[in-house]
């Protein structure tokens, strides 16, 4: 009978009104490679925290091997045996490579309540160095790895704490071709006898490397099984790539194509967070009165792309021009007085205010073709809840005040980021219709979407990220299944 080494009874979490995790149970057995997959907010990061002491959950209880350690401060978790890599590496940067790895040996072994500098080495942590492939960077300073390199020592120094639990945190995010390779192999040359559970938007790897998978969406267990059941399951692939009544892609659409005024030029853009880079080299183009999307799995850059684009991540790499002006180095307020507009994630509604409110707060001083009154006009249903608290609107609802807010800048092209985020296929189809409405209106828009149906039928033309880099670009109706599935995973 195989022994659980980790045992996840019942959890619930709520953030305010916010139900992160909801009843979850999980066993995984000894020496298993368990992958935890999801969209974004599906609570994979949050199951994490919970497993490693970092938050304490609302109900239910966490089991490693045979003891409880529900409510455990992080410490207490890690030595008792559970071993944690984080989404962003975290080192000590002026330290040496191996002395970051023996501060967390003698952390684990809890030789000392107070860290201080090691004397030496000593043989696990030479053992651990070889391993992960850092022997010869064991004396540099840990500051002056490169983003892969980072992401070994911190395995390492997960590893050296031989845990009997690992968990993994999106270790390949923001990696490049050659770092992903590298580390890749590291982790599925793990010792197999370390039960390892896996958080990666990399779908590919994730179905590769587990024996089993557990899928979360919006909180709750959806699907678990061997990975090529997984795969195959149906309401699995409508997360991935939308669900409901199939929607057309658009054809036809413009006949002169190519005499529209280009709005937005990219060309090698490169871009990240501190060491990580997310995109490498991004080329694309939108035309007046086109609807672009960006495709592409969790973590491929769809997000980093629109924010580097309003100048609110920085520009490491590239140019940006929009309407033919450099933005490479303007400040994000400067980007939306020349016209560029940001429909951000989440919706963000303000406390207190009404939907009216909220519209003439964004008209303010603004003037243009886009009026509270022509707001209201096009979208009816935001006339019936003017007098409502934004914050009392459904999901599509509150989507169609955030694309409201962008319309009454006036922009030259709005960038919209996953509006479909949460919503139900009926407010699926709701925000595509709202998608619709502004091409009528002559409205020029950069569509980042995970519901690859929405999106195709809602566009005039397509691009695919993958791993930071456009890897397939072309017309809607030119995105066969082939395509989808080799870039999107399902």
């Amino acid at each position: 009978m195989s022994v659980e080494a980790l045992k996840v009874e019942k959890v619930s979490k709520a953030f305010g009104g916010i139900l992160a995790l909801t009843g979850i149970h999980l066993s995984v057995k000894q020496g298993e490679r368990r992958a935890v997959i999801g969209p974004n907010g599906a609570g994979k990061s949050t199951l994490f925290k919970i497993i490693s002491g970092e938050l304490r959950p609302d109900q239910g209880r966490v089991f490693l091997g045979n003891r409880e350690v529900t409510g455990l401060p992080q410490e207490r978790v890690a030595r008792l045996g559970l071993g944690r890599t984080f989404q962003r590496s975290s080192v000590l940067p002026e330290l040496a490579v191996w002395e970051n790895v023996a501060l967390a040996r003698q952390a684990a072994t809890g030789q000392s309540r107070v860290f201080h500098q090691p004397l030496a080495a000593g043989a696990r942590v030479e053992e651990v160095l070889e391993q992960v492939g850092l022997s010869a960077r064991a004396g540099d300073p840990a500051g002056s790895l490169s983003h892969g390199e980072k992401r070994q020592l911190e395995i390492a120094m997960a590893l050296v704490q031989d845990p009997q639990v690992l968990l993994l945190d999106e270790p390949l995010a923001g990696l490049s071709g050659a770092e992903r390779e590298r580390i890749g192999r590291l982790i599925l040359e793990l010792d197999p006898r370390m039960t390892v559970l896996l958080v990666e938007h990399d779908l590919e790897y994730a179905l590769r490397f587990a024996d089993r998978v557990t899928v979360l969406h919006y909180g709750q267990v959806v699907a678990e099984g061997e990975p090529e059941a997984v795969r195959e399951n149906p309401e699995v692939q409508a997360i991935y790539v939308g669900g409901g009544r199939t929607l057309e892609a658009t054809r036809g659409g413009h006949s002169r194509e190519e005499a529209w005024e280009t709005v937005l030029e990219v060309e090698g853009l490169t871009s990240g967070y501190g060491g990580m880079q997310v995109l490498n080299g991004i080329h694309l183009r939108v035309r007046r009165g086109e609807v672009v999307t960006l495709l592409g799995r969790n973590g491929m850059g769809k997000t980093t792309l629109l924010s580097t684009l309003m100048g609110l991540v920085p520009l490491q790499g590239g140019e940006v021009h929009l309407a033919g002006i450099p933005l490479s180095h303007l400040p994000a307020h400067r980007r939306a007085e020349l016209g560029l507009a940001l429909v951000p994630q989440g919706r963000r509604m303000f406390d207190g205010l009404s939907v009216e409110e909220e519209l003439r707060l964004a008209a303010w001083g603004n003037r243009g073709s886009w009026t509270v009154e022509r707001i209201l006009d096009v979208f009816p249903r935001l006339a019936e809840r003017r007098k409502s608290p934004s914050k009392a609107l459904s999901g599509g609802e509150q989507q169609m005040v955030a694309i409201a807010r962008a319309l009454l800048r006036n922009p030259s092209l709005v960038l919209m980021d996953e509006p479909t985020e949460g919503l139900s296929p009926l407010m699926v189809r709701q925000v595509a219709e709202v998608v619709r409405t502004l091409k009528q209106e002559g409205e020029t828009v950069l569509l980042a979407e995970q519901n690859v149906q929405m999106a195709l039928s809602v566009a005039d033309r397509v691009y695919i990220l993958e791993h930071g880099k456009i890897v397939w670009e072309g017309n809607p109706w030119e995105a066969s299944e082939a395509v989808l599935h080799r870039y999107l995973g399902v």
